[in-house]
């Protein structure tokens, strides 16, 4: 696959996540739509993977705005040089400042800064964003010097912050300036079957299609990680099977390759070890959806135990004289659901 296809693959994939009915998320598309060409400041609010950085890309583009979209991961930020990173510094200002730097506000005037993670964000920082918020103008580290830093400020937060400010760990003052417009991304879960318009979007960027029995797998699990679990699930199931048409078992085996987590069924006692899987497995004639029922754990945990047995679900009851022994799990290259 080219560079050029796999850039255009991305960017229908980065579009389609931008799809949905849930009123919820519509109406947070459309107040996005509403605000992004006045100056107000806006903070996007909703759990890992809802989509904010996508939304408050696509808010930079409506906007109309003739600068750059300049993107600051606050959690990466290291403290020590964070002074340096934002506002810039001129040469020699410290040690190790060989040469005069352009910060990251500056370096958004007539843009957007994009402030992804804010309540990440150093206190010590929070002040001296303030003033550069209400003054349009930045000083560099080591300078006297007042710059033109005139952006339009886009935030994320996976939480509300206003139990940060009671506890003292963001400043009440800024959370006021930035929240001009706040929107709230529902998570996938609470979105209904929006999940299928998305992985049928998700699969057509990469040339596949969700069967029936695959649009069934998509709908019964709860998707933790969001709208990106959706799309890694959907990229790794393309991989995994050389059909057209993504199936149910393919499906599930794609999701359990990236959940991390245990969804229990409900509090009955869980088979450990190999025998106790194995006999169960069996019982339920190799069936996923039984056997985890029956062990009290979600399918894809029980996808997850398998796999890391060396077991494959592709295995069926036979009268030959191989029944009742594990069979190694097919190398994923193989695996056709």
């Amino acid at each position: 696959m080219s560079v050029a296809t796999r850039a255009t693959m991305e960017s229908a994939a980065d579009l389609a996540a931008l799809i949905g009915e849930a009123p919820r998320f519509v109406d947070a598309v459309n107040l996005a739509r509403r605000f992004a060409p006045t100056e107000l400041p806006i903070l996007l609010i909703g759990a890992t993977g809802t989509g904010k950085e996508l939304l408050a890309q696509h808010i930079h583009r409506w906007s109309g705005r003739a600068g750059k979209l300049v993107d600051v991961n606050c959690a990466a930020i290291p403290h020590e040089i964070a002074d340096s990173i934002l506002f810039g510094h001129r040469r020699g200002a410290f040690s190790g400042a060989i040469e005069t730097r352009v910060g990251l506000m500056e370096d958004a005037d007539g843009g957007t800064l994009f402030l992804d993670e804010l309540c990440s964000l150093p206190l010590a920082i929070q002040g001296k964003l303030l003033r550069v918020l209400e003054s349009g103008a930045v000083r560099r580290v080591g300078d006297t010097t007042m710059r033109r830093a005139g952006f339009r400020a886009i935030c994320t937060t996976q939480v509300r912050l206003d139990p940060r400010v009671a506890a003292g760990s963001f400043r009440m003052d800024l959370l006021q300036r930035l929240g001009g417009v706040q929107i709230e991304l529902p998570p996938l879960v609470d979105r209904g079957r929006d999940v299928l318009p998305l992985a049928h979007a998700f699969a057509a960027a990469v040339g596949r299609s969700v069967s029936t029995g695959g649009d069934a797998v998509l709908l019964a699990h709860r998707w933790p990680g969001n709208v990106r679990e959706l799309r890694w699930a959907v990229e790794r199931a393309r991989w995994l099977t050389h059909e057209s048409a993504l199936g149910a078992s393919v499906l599930e085996y794609a999701i359990a390759l990236g959940d991390t987590a245990d969804h229990p069924a409900h509090g009955g006692p869980q088979p450990r070890g190999e025998a106790d899987v194995v006999a169960v497995c069996e019982a339920h004639g190799w069936d996923a959806s039984r056997a985890a029922e029956a062990m009290g754990i979600h399918r894809t945990t029980l996808w997850r135990q398998l796999r890391a047995l060396g077991i494959s679900l592709r295995r069926r009851k036979s009268n030959d004289s191989e029944a009742g022994r594990a069979v190694p799990a097919a190398a994923v290259g193989s695996w056709t659901g």
